[in-house]
């Protein structure tokens, strides 16, 4: 005989840093996706030198990877569980306080937290695997039912994160970014040379080698499309 299995839901699972194995909260999807999408963005030095009509786009960073996808929040009653040998969605099952859901998914996802200052780190699981581990970039809930009082009844929620890597794997996968070797940036607008620096050392004692090394008059006023060379530590 063919025993009744469960079909596996989506789930959010939240966590306070990201080296936790113990999820604080989670929330499980009513209806699974039917898609998800990745995005990968690298930025390029593209800015031409006066005189020049035109210049060879130099790679700055890679971006970190960002997954949407949307959740399906429906206080309509006709969405039930499904199972394996019955995986039709039809049917009548408790209805759903979709503002509550919609204020717990906020909890999840967008609230700061008084003892971290921020908000919680997320891993998209799907059974056993996870498949996305990254922080809320955005929300857009497009409310889409409503009772004659204004209640709502449907939601659909578009969530956008950003993927976070633990910083070890980040330092094993980047070891092009270490401070051992000779980097470049351009300067830009509202850039500040001290965190600049911090940027490439962890730390801004450095600043002031910095400055010399690139004949800087005043590290206070450094010219916005300046290129400034970071020297490896010794």
């Amino acid at each position: 005989m063919i025993p009744m299995g469960k079909v596996e839901k989506m789930q959010i699972r939240a966590f306070k840093n990201p080296q936790s194995s113990q999820a604080l909260e989670e929330y499980e999807f009513m209806v699974n996706p039917s898609s998800y999408s990745e995005k990968y963005t690298v930025d390029y030095n593209k800015e031409v030198a006066p005189g020049n009509n035109g210049t060879e786009a130099k790679y700055q960073v890679q971006r970190p990877g960002e997954w949407e996808f949307e959740i399906l929040i429906d206080g309509t009653g006709v969405i039930k569980n499904a199972n394996a040998l019955d995986p039709s969605l039809i049917g009548k099952k408790d209805t759903v306080d979709v503002e509550k859901e919609v204020a717990r998914l906020r909890s999840l996802a967008v609230d700061l937290h008084g003892d971290t200052h921020r908000n919680y780190y997320l891993k998209v699981a799907w059974g056993d695997k996870d498949i996305f581990k990254g922080s809320l970039a955005s929300l857009h809930l497009n409310y889409k039912l409503f009772k004659v009082d204004g209640t709502p009844l449907r939601v659909i929620a578009k969530i956008c994160l950003i993927k976070w890597v633990p910083d070890q794997e980040r330092h094993r996968k980047n070891n092009q970014q270490s401070p051992d070797i000779t980097h470049e940036r351009v300067v830009k607008e509202n850039d500040r040379f001290a965190l600049m620096c911090y940027n490439i050392y962890e730390d801004t004692q450095y600043y002031l080698d910095v400055a010399k090394v690139n004949k800087l008059d005043s590290f206070r006023r450094v010219r916005t499309g300046k290129s400034i060379k970071f020297p490896p530590l010794k």
